[in-house]
């Protein structure tokens, strides 16, 4: 009786220390999962920190544009009906004016063919004159004098487009605001419009190009797999003082800089698909079509050449913001090379080895410590800025020991530096 009284205790015991573990176990498991969640949760934050203002410049954008073309289009749409249909009045006013004085000379008996003439030209003057008015100035076209009924010019989709080449800066001239409200609205949305649809097409060039550098240092990667493959690598050797810094002889170090003839191959591809689309869009040939996409993303826009279907004019919306997105993309990966080459040219070359560097435009940064840029070819130029302590180590140390870093491409001996 008194050894099941003390066994008692004892059982007790492993069950406490059982469902303590038990506990200690699903404890941990809770902070696994607390742990995996505020990791998800600190993964979407950072994700939409990154996203979200991006998102929002377009979408500001977009509203900012909208907003401009419902106020174009309720000034504009009014008025430019009215003073349509008062062109056409003044037109067939002409007209009748013309046959009035036809008559007159025929009941008069007139043969005279000198008045026919005089008549004529007089008329037809007054006629070419109101016709070019019309035309120029409201728009009017030829099929609504010959129908004698005026067509919406300034639509809602017109609006649209209209308010794109405003804050573009492609500025066609078909249509515009003939109103005083109108030219004011103009200036006013002009003012904001134009800088933030810059900055907007800047940020999706930006975006375009850091993808494109992106996937071609992938396809960088890709061809020194398979090269290496292929080939031995020469092993390189790594002065002290970069070895110090992380930078090892196996650093596969190579430019990511997009050829210039790649970038160019993207925006003729991208103009000439603007060519196909709206030769099938509008009457135009291929060759017109082609002309037409390059003057608008280059943002030069003559206005001789106007989309005039309502119903693909989204689509040309969408073709134009982003053919400029490319161009901005194709000046940002080239046109800053050649900029940064033109800023560094003819300036004092103090250090003959970083002069390279420098003159190349690009700096490579690898474990926080920045590297400039060595073109391959820098081993066949011999080095003209020796210090007297080089000069004095190529004297005493045989050529064979003498190396030059593969980063930093100081002379070194091979009895002092990390093998």
């Amino acid at each position: 009786m008194d050894d099941r009284v003390a066994e008692i205790p004892e059982g007790f015991h492993r069950r406490q220390r059982r469902s303590g573990h038990e506990d200690i176990d699903d404890e941990s498991d809770d902070e696994t999962k607390d742990e995996d969640e505020e990791e998800e949760e600190t993964g979407i934050r950072k994700f939409a920190k990154l996203v979200l203002p991006h998102v929002a410049l377009v979408l500001l954008t977009c509203t900012y544009t909208v907003i401009g073309a419902l106020i174009f289009y309720s000034v504009e749409q009014p008025h430019e009906q009215m003073m349509k249909e008062q062109q056409l009045k003044l037109i067939y006013t002409r007209q009748n004016e013309f046959v009035d004085d036809l008559i007159r000379l025929a009941a008069g008996n007139e043969t005279k063919r000198y008045e026919w003439e005089t008549l004529a030209e007089r008329h037809m003057h007054n006629m070419s004159d109101q016709l070019f008015v019309a035309f120029e100035k409201y728009f009017l076209t030829s099929n609504e004098v010959k129908k004698n009924a005026a067509t919406e010019t300034w639509t809602f989709s017109s609006s649209i487009f209209f308010a794109v080449t405003v804050v573009t800066t492609i500025g066609y001239g078909n249509p515009v605001p003939v109103t005083n409200i109108g030219r004011i609205w103009c200036i006013l949305f002009s003012l904001l419009g134009i800088p933030l649809t810059l900055v907007t097409i800047a940020d999706l060039g930006k975006f375009l190009s850091e993808h494109l550098v992106w996937l071609y240092g992938n396809y960088l990667k890709l061809k020194y797999l398979i090269l290496s493959r292929h080939r031995k690598e020469r092993r390189e050797h790594v002065c002290e003082h970069c070895h110090s810094h992380g930078m090892g002889h196996d650093m596969n170090i190579e430019e990511k800089r997009i050829p210039a003839f790649l970038v160019l191959a993207i925006l003729i591809v991208y103009t000439a698909f603007g060519g196909v689309l709206m030769s099938k869009l509008e009457p135009w040939s291929f060759f017109t079509s082609f002309y037409w996409s390059f003057i608008t993303m280059t943002t030069v826009g003559f206005g001789d050449l106007m989309p005039r279907r309502d119903g693909y004019m989204y689509i040309i919306l969408l073709y134009i913001i982003l053919g400029l997105a490319i161009t901005t993309m194709c000046i940002d990966l080239v046109g800053v090379q050649y900029i940064r080459k033109i800023h560094y040219f003819g300036r004092k070359i103090q250090d003959a080895r970083s002069a390279l560097a420098v003159v190349g435009g690009k700096n490579l940064y690898v474990s926080k410590h920045i590297i400039p840029f060595i073109p391959t070819d820098i081993r066949c130029i011999r080095y003209i800025d020796q210090t007297a302590d080089a000069a004095t180590i190529s004297t005493s140390s045989s050529a064979m020991d003498m190396q030059s870093c593969r980063f930093c491409h100081s002379r070194y001996s091979l009895n002092r530096a990390f093998k």
